[in-house]
């Protein structure tokens, strides 16, 4: 199913079947659930066990618990793989943060717009956080370089799609031909 939101502009195909933006936009809500989550665990693992633990720290042949069958095994295994989700989505980001033309202006843009424990109050706040961090520009230059961010994001979850490629491949081509003309043509 197709979750990509129908704002094109003129030109551009429809190529994605991930909301990258949408995942980026929940990433705080997201994060703060599972650590509610840990927190029951810990809570419920301490009344039924008699042993408060974390997440991290159930592993039940190291705790001796036995959670095999029971709902404390299941709602593990989902903290554990939301919480694996969270990690995918932080890697990509210190990915962004390493690409060599822009990948510090990049990762601070999508960091203090989506990462950042609390929501900055509006695009000015994040503005005004960029130029602290010496990258100072205005709106639309935050909103082109948010959509590269976004874009960066969105390769490195997905990968490349089959459009990303034939413009790559024509653009190489393209190259190729202007390097291997011959002179004056």
């Amino acid at each position: 199913m197709n979750t990509e939101t129908n704002r094109k502009t003129a030109g551009e195909t429809e190529d994605h079947f991930h909301d990258t933006r949408l995942l980026l936009r929940q990433y705080r809500q997201i994060s703060y659930a599972v650590k509610l989550s840990e927190n029951d665990l810990g809570d419920r693992t301490e009344k039924e066990h008699r042993i408060r633990m974390s997440v991290l720290e159930i592993n039940a042949a190291l705790a001796g618990i036995d959670l095999s069958g029971s709902k404390l095994e299941s709602y593990t295994k989902s903290i554990c793989r939301s919480r694996s989700m969270l990690r995918i989505i932080e890697n990509a980001l210190e990915l962004v943060r390493m690409d060599p033309d822009n990948g510090e202006m990049l990762y601070q843009i999508l960091y203090l717009t989506y990462f950042c424990d609390q929501r900055l109050p509006g695009r000015d706040a994040i503005l005004i956080a960029l130029s602290r961090k010496g990258f100072a520009m205005s709106p639309p230059t935050y909103h082109k370089y948010l959509k590269l961010g976004i874009l960066a994001m969105d390769r490195i979850l997905w990968g490349y799609t089959a459009l990303d490629l034939n413009k790559i491949s024509e653009e190489l081509c393209s190259r190729v031909a202007l390097t291997s003309s011959p002179p004056g043509s």
